[in-house]
């Protein structure tokens, strides 16, 4: 929108339990952000592999 505002999400394809998932994966990555910003990289990096990929339900991997 052309003021700034963001439109309402009504896409059907999404509903509430993905967005549960997607809101605790934000959660998730914040928390590793955190973990980042104190130095902790290994505990940002066990914060990250908890990531789900809500695509397939699969939890994502950490290439290492």
């Amino acid at each position: 929108m052309a003021d700034g505002t963001l439109a309402r999400v009504t896409d059907p394809d999404i509903d509430n339990t993905e967005l549960e998932a997607l809101e605790c994966d934000l959660a998730t990555i914040e928390a590793a952000m955190d973990r980042v910003d104190s130095g902790d990289l290994e505990g940002a990096e066990s914060a990250m592999a908890c990531l789900t990929d809500v695509e397939s339900d699969a939890t994502v991997q950490n290439p290492a």
